[in-house]
């Protein structure tokens, strides 16, 4: 595995699932390569269809594969999940980028919680 810099935009999400009894959900999302270090996006008030267009850099070392990206609801009383994809690295990797919808799969990926727009540019060091 290559090591360098990984850029990630976190675009936009769409259908989330609704966790909200009232009104839509508040999403955010966490991105993380180590549940060590994890970033976050902010959280979007009432929107299923949010819109963050935020960027993150990660650091690539040896051994870093996957990126992960759980998607959550904010309440009063913590987060609720509304679902998590990832991404093989070896995808960006191989092209120096990457510009995808990733699925939100629910457990035993029977159904779709949505997705997220994501996109990944790669420099090697």
């Amino acid at each position: 595995m290559p090591t360098g810099l990984l850029e990630v935009i976190i675009v936009e999400g769409r259908r989330l699932k609704d966790k909200d009894v009232v009104g839509q959900s508040d999403p955010f999302v966490e991105l993380y390569l180590d549940k060590k270090y994890k970033q976050r996006t902010a959280t979007i008030s009432n929107s299923n269809d949010p819109v963050w267009n935020e960027r993150f850099t990660f650091n690539i070392h040896q051994g870093d594969d996957t990126i992960h990206f759980d998607v959550y609801d904010s309440d009063v009383g913590g987060k609720d999940a509304i679902g998590n994809g990832k991404v093989k690295l070896k995808h960006v990797f191989d092209d120096g980028k990457f510009d995808e919808w990733v699925k939100l799969p629910a457990h035993f990926g029977l159904s779709v919680h949505g997705e997220i727009h994501v996109i990944m540019n790669f420099t090697p060091s």
